[in-house]
């Protein structure tokens, strides 16, 4: 069963659309292109999905991730781009998409970097599994494993404010 992967940005006013949403969001969207979606079983039945992890509201997301299970490779991956640009809400954006079949695994998220503000005159200390990437003026990257990761842990050091965007690494 072929798995599509999608690599959208979440930016602008989408911003502020929960991790919840954005999955029917995305499940409405791919249903109204007629692609043959692949279902759960049992009482309930619900389109088979897998997201990267959550994103917390407010904060905007680059190479963020869907993975999509679908009973064949019908519609072509620069047709589905095109058309979900089409009828996505303003600020959510499909920047790729790709068919993994058979033996051929989707990579993995492993980390991801941050883009923060750094508060004025407030002293801070980053976990040691952090890592800082860039330091330009008072914006820094810092790469973060995403295992045991909470983004309550960022928004201590940095609050909900200095936190602007984030960006997966797949493996």
């Amino acid at each position: 069963m072929p798995v599509l992967r999608i690599i959208y940005e979440k930016k602008l006013v989408a911003k502020f659309i929960s991790a919840n949403y954005i999955g029917k969001i995305f499940e409405r969207s791919l249903r109204r292109l007629g692609i043959d979606l692949v279902f759960s079983q049992g009482f309930n039945r619900r389109v088979r999905m897998s997201f990267g992890p959550p994103l917390a509201v407010g904060i905007a997301g680059k190479n963020e991730m869907i993975d999509v299970y679908a009973k064949n490779t019908n519609f072509s991956c620069q047709l589905i781009k095109k058309k979900l640009n089409e009828i996505l809400p303003r600020g959510l954006e499909i920047v790729d998409c790709q068919y993994f079949q058979g033996s051929k695994k989707a990579p993995a998220v492993s980390k991801a970097i941050y883009l923060v503000k750094i508060p004025e005159g407030k002293k801070f200390v980053l976990p040691q599994s952090w890592k800082i990437v860039t330091l330009i003026d008072e914006t820094m990257e810092i790469e973060i494993p995403l295992e045991k990761f909470k983004h309550k842990d960022l928004f201590d050091i940095f609050g909900p404010s200095g936190v602007i965007e984030r960006f997966l690494i797949f493996q």
